[in-house]
């Protein structure tokens, strides 16, 4: 018996194809995000996923439709070229047969996007632990608004210089890193003459947690004390985005922008990227009320021009010379400051080669990091020659490990990969107070909250303390690193502290992401 092809027929035809359509974008995607970002999670995806893409690197935008838009449009092109049905009659059998081998095929190719997918995110252990409920973090959490903070009454300039996939990894094995070559020297020297926590005797660094793996949780994490859990569900566990719009960016936290502003301060941050991707500037001038100096406002002051486009906007070198015009503005007023920076050029993937970036190396990304060392090093020496530099403290951070998929081999950096082996650089310099013990730290990036605001402490040899002290030493799920006070991963393990951290956290979501 041969049918027409009825309305039913063209229905599931269209089904068919446009799961077809979404498992081929899918796949493509993964394939593009493997080669582009390497080993990343669950929580980044979702959050990227959920945000703008306003201020997003042109090359990411092109690369994408290049790798995997174009490639989506031939495949499903060639897909509907030899499966749309003909004018023919078909037997019934047959229409039941392609159907059943559609389904199957359908099936399988899921389940294979499925396990791919958990390979390279840890989507499945991501899925689950939204249902696990875990009390930890209100078990843990200090709310650095209910701590006693004491200033000293000659307050501390503070600059953070935020570094982009700033890892200690990039040194050579006997300075603390993982390659024959140490591809930031001045870095290591920094380091080695200045305070600089570390796992080991030598230059290590802090640990990625899980949800501060990219660079606005990584800012969250050294700001807040806290990961950047993106999903709140309700009192009926309905999924709910309070994030999308950014209108309302973590209301119940305290962060250091907040208790400087608080204290007395004026906050900047200066970025050469636009300021507006990742919801940075509505977490900064939320919490803290910063100025904001970025690509838009280069380009306002004629710091740029109109068209002048690099990279994410301009590059670390043009960076550090509008930083210095705006530091010298700054100091002249006479108020304590807090100068945050984060640079863009070692980004990836293989980083941005400016005019300074030797060519001493084959890898392009090994040469950017050691121009990145130099120019890093340079400003440094810039800022120690400046009058305001006698009452200021510069901490170097990087925000997260790099995503580089190729640099780094097989070394990875949370514990859905393996074992933990990259660490994240940390360098404070000229700090008020030295460190009960600086080597042989078990810690995170969310330890360096508490830990840049002690570090403006003073404690004269001859008088009383004078200086900011922070009651028990805790804020958020940091911990003083200058203290005697143990970290959570100290006192947990990394596995334990880690699995409550990726488990649903009512608390965060009621207390901290969203408050009624």
């Amino acid at each position: 018996m041969r049918n027409k092809r009825g309305k039913g027929y063209w229905i599931g035809y269209g089904v068919v194809q446009c799961v077809v359509l979404i498992l081929l974008i899918l796949t493509f995607s993964l394939m593009w995000a493997k080669k582009n970002y390497g080993s990343i999670g669950m929580a980044e995806i979702l959050f990227t996923l959920n945000m703008p893409l306003k201020g997003t690197s042109d090359s990411f935008l092109k690369s994408y439709a290049a790798e995997a838009l174009l490639p989506v449009l031939g495949v499903f092109a060639v897909d509907l070229m030899f499966t749309f049905p003909g004018k023919g009659k078909l037997k019934k059998s047959s229409l039941w047969l392609r159907g059943t081998a559609s389904l199957l095929i359908l099936a399988v190719w899921a389940n294979i996007l499925i396990q791919e997918a958990d390979k390279a995110f840890g989507m499945i252990d991501f899925l689950r632990n939204q249902v696990e409920r875990s009390e930890f973090i209100e078990n843990e959490y200090v709310d650095a608004g209910d701590v006693e903070l004491t200033f000293p009454l000659k307050k501390r300039n503070i600059i953070l210089i935020y570094v982009e996939s700033g890892e200690s990894s990039n040194q050579d094995v006997s300075s603390g890193g993982y390659f024959d070559t140490n591809y930031i020297p001045e870095m290591t020297e920094i380091a080695r003459e200045n305070v600089s926590f570390s796992q080991s005797h030598l230059i290590e660094g802090a640990v990625v947690a899980p949800a501060c793996g990219w660079t606005m949780a990584g800012l969250v994490a050294n700001t807040a004390g806290l990961p950047l859990k993106l999903f709140k569900y309700d009192d009926k566990n309905d999924f709910d985005n309070s994030m999308g719009n950014y209108a309302s960016f973590l209301p119940g936290v305290t962060t250091l922008g907040d208790i400087l502003k608080e204290a007395g301060y004026t906050n900047y941050f200066m970025a050469g990227s636009d300021f507006e991707f990742g919801g940075r500037e509505s977490y900064f001038t939320q919490h803290g009320d910063y100025q904001i100096w970025d690509y838009n406002t280069a380009m306002d002051e004629g710091r740029i021009d109109k068209d002048y486009y690099v990279w994410w906007g301009f590059e670390d070198m043009k960076l550090y010379e509008y930083a210095k015009e705006e530091l010298l503005e700054i100091a002249g007023k006479g108020e304590p400051f807090n100068f945050s920076m984060l640079t863009a050029d070692t980004h990836h993937v293989a980083g941005y080669r400016c005019e300074l970036c030797p060519e001493d190396y084959e890898d392009q990304y090994a040469n950017v990091w050691a121009c990145a060392s130099r120019q890093l090093n340079d400003f440094v020496e810039w800022v120690k020659q400046q009058d305001f530099y006698e009452n200021t403290t510069i901490v170097i951070a990087g925000d997260h490990c790099s995503m580089d998929p190729n640099f780094y081999g097989d070394l990875s950096y949370d514990k859905h990969h393996g074992e933990v082996e990259r660490k994240i650089y940390n360098a404070i310099i000229h700090p008020a107070v030295r460190p009960y013990r600086e080597k042989y730290r078990k810690f995170t990036t969310m330890d360096m909250f508490p830990t840049a605001l002690a570090s403006l402490n003073r404690f004269p040899m001859a008088l009383a303390a004078m200086g900011v002290k922070i009651e028990g030493d805790r804020l958020g799920l940091g911990t003083n690193l200058f203290s005697r006070e143990e970290t959570l991963a100290e006192k947990y393990g990394y596995e334990v502290l880690f699995d409550e951290l990726d488990r649903k956290s009512a608390f965060y979501n009621k207390e901290l992401l969203y408050v009624k």
